[in-house]
Parts: structure tokens; C-alpha cells; sequence
């Protein structure tokens, strides 16, 4: 009898440990923003006992042991460019940029080996300027999980489902108020123009990537490789970094499912014994400052960098700020450190401002935690990010530029003076943070509906069966109006022989 229950408990351990799914997450993109939000989709898919193999250019010290990682070096060295690329590049240079990296992927040796050996129940790829990617579910045959790692846009809207927001929602590096005016619909359908003429003139270059890529390696399977026109836009689950709390509420077919704030640990790490120290011994509160990982603090001129420091010294709260190298002479109420636990540090009830260059992950954990903000946008969608915020009325907004230090010190001076940034930015976490379903639980559950579902058919916007034509019912339009011409032709000639005298009766007439 112990024989048999020792058997059947062995048993239903080898089970468990088999049960979940086999799942592959190329997402290696090498920046540290993208790193943390790689990470937070890997980690919901661990904690629900599935096996994932991560391909990564920053592959973990001591991985789970569920995780199998594939290591990109290549991918890696050149993280140092991508780092500064929003601040140097034009859009077609950061086109050409991630070209490269999406290429490199996916001719790594030790990439294309797993995609031709193992089986996959799933896919889960970041969509970054590149639908080439569609390639990875397409040769496994697997459903396909793409993860957005900003708001909701319509070149995505164009991949799962048709274009809805283009007249009732500005693009996210606009900041035009809503209902937008005429001339505003206009910049932006204007802008969506220009940005699908430059797809469609990428179109033939991306194709024939895809298939250089992957069809030897559907080869290889015994497959067949669909075609580029159809892979991009099968899409089975599509995760967005957004929430109507702070993005527009757009209308979104079921499987487009927002996660924002995913990234952020649902159990707040504690803080290192003299950050927690220094937040705890001041009551008067804190102002944090970190311009994120992409613009450094050393880069500024150094007349800014003392000016800043002065500034600083003269406020009676503590500031703690992200500095990358040591600097002397620091007036005791300024705190500097090359790292700083973000998220600790703004949970920490004595954070009363966060001065940030605005971007998204930093906009979230902001709203996670209610705190106001001075935005400092430099580039990418931090500009939007920071309108979005003043104008819900938890957010100041400085110019980034040399000068800035007597302009952020006129933003304090109203943020610490006029409670409402705080009462606001605590009202919008509070929607925020009010959800019925945790964000790692839906990622687990609709990567887990889409393999058991065979691709969650079910939850897919209809408009992607129609023509473009069809969608716009001009094909209606133009059978109504053939009607109404066939009709008009018709009635007129029947008026014309109603109407007509007889022949006979007018040689008559004119005889006489």
C-alpha cells in the first residue's frame, strides 16, 4: 500500500512538472527598458509552470529552471548605440537599426538549431519597427503572441484588426486635445498616410527577409511557409503596454488585451538598508530625479549639473538623485547614486515629486505608486507621454536644454506648493491599480487560451476576412449606385417614349 501511494505520488509529480507548455520568447532587444519588459512577460509564464526558452541578449545569472536561454552576443555589443539611438537617429535610421538586430536573430546558429529541432506549443515576439518576426510562430505553426511595448497605435490596430482611432484619436507623439479639430484629423491622417507609404515601400525588402530567414527552415520542418501578406497578420493574442487610465479608451477586438504595469513586481522590493534610511529620516519628504537609462546625467553640460545641485541644496527635502559617476562637494540634502531601485523608491510614502525624462516605463511606475511628475521629455513618445500627464494634472513639463535648472526649480516650487499634483496623481493610481484581474494572470491565461484554442480564432476582429474595399462598403456603394443609374436610365426612357409624338402626326402638322 505505501509502495502504491509512493508510485502514485511520483506519478503525479512527473506530471506536474511536464504539464506546462513549451514556449519560445524572442525578445532581445538590447536595451535595459526592453530588458525589464522581456523579463515580466518571461516571469508570468514561469509562475505558471510553463517551460520557456528565451532567446536574449542579456541572458539571467541564475536562471529558473524552467528558463533555457539562448544567448545573442552579437546583438549585445552593439546595445551601447541603441541606447543613445532615439537621441541621434531619424526614424529610417532606427528603421535600418533594428533591421540589423532582427537579422542577426535570425540567422544566430544556435536560434535557427531550436527552431528546426524542438516544437513550440507558442510564440511570443516584440514588435519593434518589424514585422519580420512573423516568422518564428509561422514555421512552428504555433499561435503566434505579439507584446506592444507602448500604447495602442494604428499600425497595430492595421495588423489585427481595421483602423478605427485614425479620426477620434491622435497619434501618440501628438498631443492634440480630443475631439481634435479639422486641421488636427487631418496632420493625422496625414501622418498615418506617410507611415503606411513607407511600409509599403519596406514591404518587398521585409518579404524577402522573411523568406531568406525562414524558408529553409520551414524546409527543414517539412512545412510550409505562408506568405509574408498573411503571417504579419496572424496575430492570435496582442499584449499592449497600455490602460484607459492614462491612454485613450480605443475600441479593440478581444484578443488585444492591455497589460500596463505588467513589468512592475506585484510584491515591492524592499530597499537597500541606507536608501530606506534616508527615505524614513526625512519627513519633509524626497524628490527623486533619474532621467532613465538612456539619457545619462554626466552627459549634461556641467554648468547645468552645478546649477542643478544648487537648486537642489536650497530645498528643505531630501533629494535623491541618479548620477552616474562620484561628484564632490554634494550639499548634505542631495543623495547620488549610479543605480537606483525606482520602483522601491516610489513606493516609498515620503516620495513627493519624481522628475523623469518621461518615459512610458517610468510614466507607469508614477501612476503605479501616485506620485506627481516633472517630465523632462527629450525624444520618442516621452514628449506625448508628458503632454498626456499635464494634462490630466498630476505633471509639469520643463524643456530639456542647458538652461533648465532655473525652470525646474519654478516647477518644485508649484508642485510642492499645490497639493493638487498629488491628490490627482493618487486619484489616477487609484484607477490605475483598480483592476479585476492581476496583469501577470492575464498574460499566463491568454498565452494559455491562445495554444489551447489553436490560435484564438474566436477573440480575432472579423475585419481582417474583408477586402480593404469592402470594409469601406465601397463595393455596396457602387452596386447601389449602378442600381440607381440602371433605374435612372430606365425611368427616363420610358418618360422619353411616353412623352415622344407620334411621327405620322408631325408630317401632318407641318403639311398644313
Amino acid at each position: 500500500m505505501r509502495m502504491n501511494a509512493l508510485f502514485l505520488l511520483t506519478a503525479f509529480a512527473a506530471v506536474t512538472s511536464v504539464s506546462g507548455y513549451n514556449i519560445l520568447c524572442m525578445m532581445f532587444l538590447p536595451s535595459r527598458s526592453h530588458l525589464h519588459l522581456a523579463r515580466g512577460i518571461i516571469n508570468s509564464l514561469l509562475e505558471s509552470g510553463h517551460q520557456v526558452t528565451w532567446v536574449t541578449s542579456y541572458p539571467e545569472e541564475a536562471p529558473h529552471k524552467n528558463l533555457k536561454q539562448i544567448e545573442l552576443s552579437d546583438v549585445r555589443a552593439i546595445s551601447a548605440a541603441l541606447e543613445t539611438a532615439s537621441m541621434e537617429m531619424n526614424i529610417s535610421q532606427i528603421r535600418q537599426f533594428t533591421k540589423n538586430i532582427s537579422d542577426m536573430a535570425a540567422s544566430s546558429p544556435l536560434v535557427r538549431e531550436a527552431l528546426v529541432k524542438e516544437n513550440y506549443d507558442a510564440v511570443v515576439t516584440e514588435w519593434f519597427l518589424s514585422d519580420v518576426e512573423a516568422g518564428y510562430a509561422a514555421v512552428q505553426q504555433a499561435p503566434w503572441i505579439v507584446l506592444n511595448t507602448v500604447v495602442m497605435h494604428p499600425y497595430m490596430e492595421y495588423l489585427v484588426d481595421s483602423v478605427r482611432s485614425l479620426p477620434v484619436v491622435p497619434f501618440m507623439h501628438y498631443d492634440f486635445p480630443i475631439p481634435m479639430s479639422f486641421r488636427e484629423r487631418l496632420v493625422n491622417t496625414f501622418t498615418f498616410g506617410l507611415m503606411m507609404i513607407d511600409n509599403w515601400l519596406q514591404y518587398a525588402s521585409a518579404s524577402s527577409r522573411y523568406e531568406q530567414h525562414f524558408s529553409p527552415i520551414a524546409a527543414a520542418r517539412g512545412v510550409s511557409l505562408p506568405p509574408f501578406s498573411e503571417a504579419i497578420h496572424n496575430i492570435s493574442i496582442l499584449f499592449v503596454n497600455s490602460h484607459p487610465s492614462f491612454s485613450n479608451a480605443l475600441s479593440l477586438p478581444p484578443n488585444v488585451i492591455e497589460i500596463a504595469g505588467y513589468h512592475i513586481d506585484e510584491n515591492t522590493s524592499p530597499l537597500p538598508k541606507d536608501l530606506q534610511e534616508i527615505l524614513d529620516s526625512s519627513p519633509k519628504g524626497v524628490i527623486y530625479f533619474s532621467m532613465g537609462s538612456i539619457i545619462k546625467s554626466t552627459g549634461l553640460p556641467e554648468k547645468t549639473k552645478r546649477d542643478l545641485i544648487d537648486i537642489f541644496g536650497e530645498l528643505p527635502y531630501t533629494v535623491l538623485w541618479k548620477f552616474e559617476e562620484k561628484m564632490e562637494g554634494l550639499p548634505k540634502n542631495v543623495h547620488i547614486r549610479s543605480w537606483m531601485p525606482q520602483a522601491s523608491i516610489l513606493a516609498h510614502p515620503n516620495v513627493k515629486v519624481f522628475i523623469t525624462h518621461g518615459g512610458l516605463l517610468s510614466m507607469l511606475e508614477s501612476l503605479r505608486y501616485g506620485v506627481p511628475i516633472i517630465a523632462i521629455p527629450v525624444s520618442s513618445d516621452q514628449p506625448g507621454n508628458a503632454d498626456r500627464s499635464v494634462r490630466a494634472g498630476h505633471a509639469l513639463k520643463v524643456k530639456f536644454s542647458p538652461d533648465m535648472a532655473p525652470k525646474i526649480k519654478t516647477a518644485l516650487n508649484e508642485m510642492l506648493s499645490n497639493d493638487s499634483y498629488y491628490k490627482k496623481a493618487k486619484s489616477i493610481s487609484k484607477l490605475f491599480n483598480n483592476r479585476p484581474v492581476k496583469q501577470s494572470k492575464l498574460i499566463s491565461h491568454y498565452v494559455e487560451l491562445a495554444i489551447e484554442s489553436k490560435g484564438a480564432y474566436h477573440l480575432r476582429s472579423k475585419s481582417l476576412l474583408y477586402k480593404w474595399y469592402e470594409l469601406w462598403m465601397l463595393d455596396q456603394i457602387a452596386a447601389v449606385l449602378a442600381v440607381l443609374s440602371m433605374f435612372y436610365i430606365i425611368v427616363k426612357k420610358i418618360i422619353s417614349t411616353i412623352t415622344r409624338k407620334p411621327a405620322k402626326e408631325n408630317i401632318v402638322k407641318k403639311n398644313k
